[in-house]
């Protein structure tokens, strides 16, 4: 299988490959050898968008019909219609699928909408109460089984989408036998799509997101929660394993910021029984965590870049926008941030106008 680049950075191995061999570096077999295990991403494709953004246009003209009819409509005319949707827009999908691909993706994409909407029409016209949150339980499993089967890498990023909502939505349900069936099937169809880095970035964000539900279900302190995620993202920023490393060190410095963000608040650290007053601790954990921020700066990376940036900000906010007049605050202020902004644009004036997933 060949290994998929930018378009800039295809270009670039490309040139430098050509001028190696026209210096005597390489020969010309070699070249078209190396050139045969890579190949240029095609990135954002128009028509595809276009198609897509076309089908999901006609899909919500369809349910606009539906809706204004809804009420004279027999309980049978209602499923017939909905499943005849259904069942169009997937044969269609299907049999365009060989001549026109990018057609039939946005209409097997509108078929997970239709199908989403189907769940919830049906849940009306029987009046069952399960309720939104198990609608988008099989809402998400349906468009999990239509994703490995179809090996549809768009469709198992929605089913990511949609898991985060059910989870999100059932925060004072017990839903933890779910929530582990759900994590685990997501990390499996990592591997069945190559653990690509878009996938693993979702996999992780619902797995943080179950973590999250299950220190919420269990009545969990916001101050205990904080805590238990700083040391989460220290983990997955500073513990190396071989699932796309770079994107787990990316999630890992964001949940350390956010985190470090929630903790820099007195309330927070007042939750404790034994603190009375949370100032002190907010200050030194504030100290400490931007100077931490500020030695990963000095490695030019744009993460922990922008949350110094936010927890200054944060400080000066508090601390002078009752005691300075407005005017200096604000021009005092804008400086900061230009401050940031050019030291944001020398970081990638010297990345040579790239910025590549390595800025955690």
């Amino acid at each position: 299988m060949k290994k998929k680049l930018s378009r800039s950075s295809y270009k670039f191995l490309s040139a430098e490959l050509k001028w190696q061999k026209d210096k005597g570096i390489i020969t010309e077999q070699q070249l078209d050898d190396m050139m045969t295990f890579y190949e240029e991403d095609s990135g954002i494709n128009f028509i595809k968008i276009l198609v897509t953004i076309g089908a999901v246009l006609i899909g919500l003209g369809i349910l606009s019909f539906i809706a204004s009819n809804w009420d004279y409509m027999s309980k049978f005319l209602k499923v017939a219609t909905i499943m005849t949707a259904l069942g169009v827009s997937m044969f269609t999908s299907f049999k365009l699928e060989k001549d026109y691909p990018k057609t039939s993706k946005a209409l097997l994409y509108l078929s997970g909408l239709i199908y989403g909407a189907g769940i919830f029409l049906m849940e009306q016209i029987f009046n069952f109460s399960g309720g939104p949150t198990q609608s988008f339980l099989l809402w998400t499993i349906g468009i999990l089984i239509m994703s490995l089967i179809l090996k549809e890498k768009i469709l198992f990023i929605f089913a990511h989408v949609l898991g985060i909502i059910y989870i999100n939505a059932s925060f004072n349900e017990n839903i933890i036998v779910y929530t582990i069936i759900l994590v685990t099937i997501f990390y499996w169809g990592n591997k069945y799509f190559n653990s690509s880095k878009v996938i693993t970035f979702f996999n992780t964000a619902v797995a943080l997101n179950s973590i999250l539900y299950l220190l919420n279900y269990f009545n969990l302190d916001g101050i205990y929660i904080a805590i238990i995620f700083f040391l989460i993202g220290l983990g997955m920023y500073y513990i190396r394993h071989d699932l796309n490393l770079d994107t787990f060190r990316l999630q890992g410095m964001i949940v350390i910021g956010i985190s470090g963000f929630m903790l820099t608040f007195r309330d927070m650290w007042e939750e404790l029984p034994f603190v009375e007053d949370g100032n002190y601790i907010t200050i030194g954990f504030g100290i400490i965590l931007i100077i931490y921020l500020l030695s990963l700066v000095r490695k030019r990376l744009l993460v922990p870049l922008i949350f110094t940036c936010i927890l200054i900000l944060r400080y000066y906010f508090d601390t002078l926008y009752d005691f300075m007049p407005k005017s200096l605050f604000f021009i005092i202020g804008g400086l900061i941030l230009l401050g940031f902004g050019h030291y944001f644009e020398r970081i990638r004036k010297d990345r040579g106008g790239v910025l590549d997933e390595k800025t955690y």
